[in-house]
């Protein structure tokens, strides 16, 4: 997967959200807590969770998760799928390359793809 930036999101139980993650993207948890809680991916990206307050109100955020291949995207959409993520939009060839488009227990869209 890509090692672009850090990803930070914003979640109801960041305890919960590091079991979910940490079985998706096979993390290892370096914190875990109620308040927050960070993963670091086999890319060396860090996935840092963080309580959202009662009052928050912004919108769910879309990660893109880049891999090599279109067949990673199939394999992955499958792992994801017995993970425990919602698929919102099945592998599919797009005019770029395929993917797929899934969501974690808060509505984070989660976007994996394979260039054409």
């Amino acid at each position: 997967m890509d090692q672009g930036q850090d990803i930070l999101l914003d979640v109801a139980d960041p305890e919960v959200s590091a079991r979910f993650y940490g079985r998706l993207l096979q993390g290892r948890a370096v914190q875990v807590g109620p308040d927050r809680a960070t993963l670091v991916l086999a890319s060396g990206r860090r996935l840092n969770l963080w309580r959202r307050s009662a009052e928050a109100t912004e919108p769910a955020r879309a990660v893109g998760f880049a891999v090599d291949r279109a067949s990673d995207v199939d394999d992955l959409h499958v792992d994801w799928w017995d993970g425990g993520a919602r698929i919102l939009t099945p592998p599919c060839d797009l005019p770029h390359g395929r993917g797929f488009v899934a969501s974690d227990p808060d509505g984070h869209r989660l976007c994996v793809f394979a260039a054409a």
